[in-house]
Protein backbone atom coordinates (compact mmCIF):
# COMPACT_ATOMS: atom_id res chain seq x y z
CA UNK A 1 0.00 0.00 0.00
CA UNK A 2 1.23 3.20 -0.52
CA UNK A 3 1.75 6.22 1.62
CA UNK A 4 0.52 9.88 0.22
CA UNK A 5 2.98 12.80 2.26
CA UNK A 6 1.13 15.88 2.05
CA UNK A 7 2.90 19.15 1.13
CA UNK A 8 3.26 22.30 3.07
CA UNK A 9 2.94 25.21 1.09
CA UNK A 10 5.17 28.14 2.22
CA UNK A 11 3.38 31.12 4.18
CA UNK A 12 4.83 34.53 4.62
CA UNK A 13 6.77 35.72 7.56
CA UNK A 14 6.90 39.28 6.94
CA UNK A 15 6.51 41.90 4.15
CA UNK A 16 9.57 44.49 3.43
CA UNK A 17 9.87 47.69 1.06
CA UNK A 18 13.19 47.50 -0.54
CA UNK A 19 14.66 51.29 -0.52
CA UNK A 20 16.00 53.71 -3.25
CA UNK A 21 20.02 54.47 -3.54
CA UNK A 22 22.64 55.55 -5.96
CA UNK A 23 25.04 52.85 -7.23
CA UNK A 24 28.11 52.77 -9.65
CA UNK A 25 28.19 55.50 -11.47
CA UNK A 26 25.28 57.11 -10.42
CA UNK A 27 22.61 54.93 -11.33
CA UNK A 28 19.19 54.47 -8.97
CA UNK A 29 18.62 50.99 -7.56
CA UNK A 30 16.14 49.36 -5.72
CA UNK A 31 17.75 47.46 -2.54
CA UNK A 32 15.60 44.68 -0.69
CA UNK A 33 18.69 42.91 0.93
CA UNK A 34 19.92 43.42 3.43
CA UNK A 35 17.48 45.77 5.49
CA UNK A 36 17.13 47.01 8.73
CA UNK A 37 15.13 43.46 9.41
CA UNK A 38 17.22 41.03 8.25
CA UNK A 39 20.60 40.33 6.85
CA UNK A 40 20.63 37.66 4.68
CA UNK A 41 17.72 35.09 2.99
CA UNK A 42 20.21 31.85 2.52
CA UNK A 43 23.55 32.76 1.46
CA UNK A 44 22.28 35.99 -0.39
CA UNK A 45 23.43 39.21 1.28
CA UNK A 46 22.53 41.35 -1.14
CA UNK A 47 19.99 42.12 -4.15
CA UNK A 48 19.49 45.02 -6.01
CA UNK A 49 16.89 45.56 -8.66
CA UNK A 50 18.30 48.01 -10.98
CA UNK A 51 15.28 49.53 -13.58
CA UNK A 52 13.28 48.98 -15.36
CA UNK A 53 14.02 52.50 -16.93
CA UNK A 54 14.12 53.73 -20.36
CA UNK A 55 17.53 55.26 -21.14
CA UNK A 56 18.27 57.77 -23.65
CA UNK A 57 21.03 58.07 -26.28
CA UNK A 58 24.20 58.99 -24.54
CA UNK A 59 22.76 58.71 -21.24
CA UNK A 60 23.60 54.77 -19.89
CA UNK A 61 25.58 54.43 -16.68
CA UNK A 62 27.13 51.40 -15.13
CA UNK A 63 29.75 50.71 -12.35
CA UNK A 64 33.22 51.27 -13.63
CA UNK A 65 36.02 49.86 -12.51
CA UNK A 66 36.03 48.70 -8.42
CA UNK A 67 37.03 45.92 -6.34
CA UNK A 68 35.17 42.89 -4.55
CA UNK A 69 36.72 40.29 -2.05
CA UNK A 70 34.72 37.41 -0.05
CA UNK A 71 31.93 37.28 -2.03
CA UNK A 72 30.03 35.76 -5.15
CA UNK A 73 28.41 38.20 -7.55
CA UNK A 74 25.72 36.83 -9.43
CA UNK A 75 24.01 39.43 -12.44
CA UNK A 76 20.54 38.70 -13.92
CA UNK A 77 20.28 40.72 -17.67
CA UNK A 78 16.51 40.97 -18.50
CA UNK A 79 16.84 43.87 -20.56
CA UNK A 80 19.62 45.47 -22.32
CA UNK A 81 23.02 45.29 -22.63
CA UNK A 82 26.29 45.49 -20.71
CA UNK A 83 29.89 44.73 -20.74
CA UNK A 84 31.70 43.08 -18.77
CA UNK A 85 35.87 43.24 -18.02
CA UNK A 86 37.86 42.21 -14.92
CA UNK A 87 41.38 41.47 -13.66
CA UNK A 88 41.75 37.79 -14.69
CA UNK A 89 41.09 39.36 -18.23
CA UNK A 90 37.60 38.44 -18.62
CA UNK A 91 35.81 40.59 -21.69
CA UNK A 92 31.73 39.42 -22.54
CA UNK A 93 28.70 41.34 -23.31
CA UNK A 94 25.94 40.76 -21.70
CA UNK A 95 21.88 40.47 -23.43
CA UNK A 96 18.76 40.17 -22.24
CA UNK A 97 18.44 36.73 -20.54
CA UNK A 98 21.57 36.06 -19.91
CA UNK A 99 23.31 35.36 -16.45
CA UNK A 100 27.15 36.42 -15.35
CA UNK A 101 28.59 34.81 -11.78
CA UNK A 102 31.86 35.75 -10.86
CA UNK A 103 33.62 34.56 -7.48
CA UNK A 104 35.64 37.17 -6.03
CA UNK A 105 37.44 35.46 -3.60
CA UNK A 106 40.51 36.75 -1.80
CA UNK A 107 40.23 39.58 -4.64
CA UNK A 108 38.85 40.88 -8.11
CA UNK A 109 38.58 44.44 -9.87
CA UNK A 110 35.55 44.37 -12.34
CA UNK A 111 33.65 46.93 -14.58
CA UNK A 112 30.20 46.52 -15.49
CA UNK A 113 29.36 49.46 -17.88
CA UNK A 114 26.60 49.53 -20.74
CA UNK A 115 27.79 48.22 -23.95
CA UNK A 116 28.70 50.55 -27.46
CA UNK A 117 25.51 50.46 -28.64
CA UNK A 118 23.51 50.81 -25.18
CA UNK A 119 25.74 54.27 -25.14
CA UNK A 120 24.80 55.20 -28.46
CA UNK A 121 21.14 54.30 -28.89
CA UNK A 122 19.88 54.30 -25.47
CA UNK A 123 17.07 51.92 -24.82
CA UNK A 124 15.26 50.02 -22.13
CA UNK A 125 17.29 48.61 -19.26
CA UNK A 126 16.48 46.29 -16.25
CA UNK A 127 17.94 43.57 -14.26
CA UNK A 128 19.36 42.06 -10.71
CA UNK A 129 21.93 42.10 -8.73
CA UNK A 130 22.73 39.74 -6.28
CA UNK A 131 25.71 38.99 -3.44
CA UNK A 132 26.01 34.95 -2.54
CA UNK A 133 28.24 35.20 0.66
CA UNK A 134 31.11 32.95 0.50
CA UNK A 135 31.59 30.32 3.11
CA UNK A 136 33.99 30.60 6.51
CA UNK A 137 37.18 29.34 5.15
CA UNK A 138 36.32 29.79 1.63
CA UNK A 139 36.55 33.37 1.03
CA UNK A 140 40.23 33.34 -0.21
CA UNK A 141 39.52 31.20 -2.75
CA UNK A 142 41.01 32.14 -6.44
CA UNK A 143 38.28 34.59 -8.26
CA UNK A 144 36.58 33.28 -11.66
CA UNK A 145 34.03 33.92 -13.86
CA UNK A 146 31.05 32.50 -16.00
CA UNK A 147 28.99 33.86 -18.82
CA UNK A 148 25.27 31.92 -18.76
CA UNK A 149 23.65 31.92 -21.99
CA UNK A 150 20.26 32.39 -22.06
CA UNK A 151 19.79 28.56 -23.65
CA UNK A 152 21.80 27.22 -20.56
CA UNK A 153 19.02 28.15 -18.28
CA UNK A 154 16.65 25.61 -17.73
CA UNK A 155 12.62 26.18 -18.41
CA UNK A 156 10.35 24.85 -15.43
CA UNK A 157 6.48 24.26 -17.08
CA UNK A 158 4.24 27.36 -16.55
CA UNK A 159 1.60 27.79 -19.11
CA UNK A 160 0.98 31.67 -17.98
CA UNK A 161 4.61 32.94 -18.98
CA UNK A 162 8.19 32.11 -18.74
CA UNK A 163 9.43 30.33 -15.64
CA UNK A 164 13.71 30.26 -15.65
CA UNK A 165 15.89 28.16 -13.28
CA UNK A 166 19.09 30.21 -12.92
CA UNK A 167 20.37 27.91 -9.36
CA UNK A 168 19.29 25.25 -7.39
CA UNK A 169 16.55 22.35 -7.71
CA UNK A 170 12.94 22.17 -8.77
CA UNK A 171 11.81 18.73 -9.83
CA UNK A 172 14.42 17.12 -12.14
CA UNK A 173 15.71 20.05 -13.10
CA UNK A 174 18.90 21.87 -11.96
CA UNK A 175 20.07 25.25 -12.57
CA UNK A 176 23.16 26.06 -14.44
CA UNK A 177 24.93 28.31 -11.07
CA UNK A 178 25.84 25.56 -8.44
CA UNK A 179 28.24 27.09 -5.86
CA UNK A 180 28.18 26.92 -2.02
CA UNK A 181 25.31 27.79 0.33
CA UNK A 182 23.17 25.75 -2.11
CA UNK A 183 21.87 28.81 -3.93
CA UNK A 184 18.20 28.64 -5.14
CA UNK A 185 17.37 31.42 -7.45
CA UNK A 186 13.72 31.17 -9.94
CA UNK A 187 12.63 34.44 -12.23
CA UNK A 188 9.12 34.13 -13.45
CA UNK A 189 8.02 36.28 -16.04
CA UNK A 190 4.05 35.96 -16.39
CA UNK A 191 3.04 37.84 -19.34
CA UNK A 192 -0.33 36.34 -18.50
CA UNK A 193 -0.43 36.88 -14.72
CA UNK A 194 -2.72 34.15 -13.10
CA UNK A 195 -1.34 31.14 -10.84
CA UNK A 196 1.80 29.58 -10.31
CA UNK A 197 2.25 26.38 -8.51
CA UNK A 198 6.01 25.71 -7.79
CA UNK A 199 8.00 23.02 -5.65
CA UNK A 200 10.50 24.74 -3.31
CA UNK A 201 11.01 22.22 -1.04
CA UNK A 202 15.32 22.32 -1.55
CA UNK A 203 15.83 26.09 -0.36
CA UNK A 204 15.83 26.62 3.55
CA UNK A 205 15.12 29.88 3.60
CA UNK A 206 13.54 31.32 0.89
CA UNK A 207 11.80 34.48 -0.41
CA UNK A 208 9.69 36.28 -3.08
CA UNK A 209 10.87 39.53 -4.66
CA UNK A 210 8.33 41.51 -7.18
CA UNK A 211 9.96 43.42 -9.68
CA UNK A 212 7.03 44.67 -11.76
CA UNK A 213 3.26 43.54 -11.44
CA UNK A 214 2.12 41.87 -7.99
CA UNK A 215 2.15 38.55 -6.66
CA UNK A 216 -0.84 37.08 -4.11
CA UNK A 217 1.16 34.86 -2.24
CA UNK A 218 -0.73 33.34 1.48
CA UNK A 219 -3.32 35.59 0.68
CA UNK A 220 -0.97 38.63 0.95
CA UNK A 221 -0.17 40.71 -1.60
CA UNK A 222 3.16 41.74 -2.42
CA UNK A 223 3.61 44.88 -4.92
CA UNK A 224 6.61 45.29 -7.11
CA UNK A 225 9.71 46.52 -5.00
CA UNK A 226 8.42 44.58 -1.99
CA UNK A 227 10.21 41.94 -0.51
CA UNK A 228 8.21 38.75 1.37
CA UNK A 229 9.87 36.15 3.34
CA UNK A 230 8.60 33.07 3.21
CA UNK A 231 7.88 30.00 6.45
CA UNK A 232 9.61 26.52 5.68
CA UNK A 233 7.33 24.60 3.52
CA UNK A 234 7.55 22.40 0.17
CA UNK A 235 5.78 24.59 -2.62
CA UNK A 236 4.95 28.10 -2.97
CA UNK A 237 1.87 28.93 -4.21
CA UNK A 238 0.91 32.30 -5.98
CA UNK A 239 -1.32 34.17 -8.11
CA UNK A 240 0.14 37.37 -10.05
CA UNK A 241 -1.58 39.93 -12.49
CA UNK A 242 -0.70 40.27 -16.11
CA UNK A 243 3.11 41.46 -17.11
CA UNK A 244 4.45 40.30 -13.70
CA UNK A 245 7.96 39.87 -13.45
CA UNK A 246 9.30 38.16 -10.07
CA UNK A 247 12.44 36.82 -8.13
CA UNK A 248 12.21 33.67 -5.65
CA UNK A 249 16.02 33.41 -3.72
CA UNK A 250 17.12 31.33 -1.11
CA UNK A 251 19.01 28.84 0.08
CA UNK A 252 21.26 27.58 2.72
CA UNK A 253 21.52 30.25 6.05
CA UNK A 254 25.16 32.04 6.88
CA UNK A 255 27.16 29.73 8.60
CA UNK A 256 29.38 32.53 10.47
CA UNK A 257 28.69 36.34 10.84
CA UNK A 258 29.61 38.67 8.36
CA UNK A 259 31.75 42.21 8.28
CA UNK A 260 31.36 44.36 5.50
CA UNK A 261 32.76 47.38 3.80
CA UNK A 262 31.88 48.56 0.46
CA UNK A 263 32.36 45.85 -1.45
CA UNK A 264 34.80 43.97 1.01
CA UNK A 265 32.61 40.91 2.61
CA UNK A 266 34.44 38.91 5.21
CA UNK A 267 34.06 36.99 8.51
CA UNK A 268 36.04 39.53 10.56
CA UNK A 269 37.57 42.77 10.64
CA UNK A 270 40.84 41.24 10.42
CA UNK A 271 40.22 39.82 7.60
CA UNK A 272 38.41 42.68 5.88
CA UNK A 273 41.30 45.54 6.52
CA UNK A 274 43.55 42.81 5.25
CA UNK A 275 41.03 42.55 1.74
CA UNK A 276 41.38 46.73 1.79
CA UNK A 277 45.09 46.80 2.23
CA UNK A 278 45.30 44.11 0.03
CA UNK A 279 43.14 45.94 -2.94
CA UNK A 280 45.40 49.66 -2.02
CA UNK A 281 48.81 47.23 -2.84
CA UNK A 282 47.38 46.44 -6.05
CA UNK A 283 47.03 42.78 -5.09
CA UNK A 284 44.02 41.94 -6.67
CA UNK A 285 45.36 43.10 -10.17
CA UNK A 286 43.56 45.51 -12.84
CA UNK A 287 41.68 45.44 -15.90
CA UNK A 288 43.63 46.00 -19.11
Amino acid sequence: MSTLTATKTRAVATVHDAFRTLEGDGFEVRRAIPSRRYEAIGPFIFLDQFGPIDVQPGEAKGASAHPHAGIETLTLMLEGRMQHKDSLGNISAMGPGEVQWMRAGRGIIHDESPDDIMRRDGGHQHGIQLWINMPKGEKHAEPAYRHVKRDEIPLIDAGNGTVRLVAGKVGSLTGPVETSGQPFVVHASLKDGGALSLDARSPRELALYVMIGEATIDGQTVTAGQLARLAPGDTVELTATPETELLLVGGDPLDAPIVRHGPFVMNTIAELEQAVRDYHAGRMGQIV
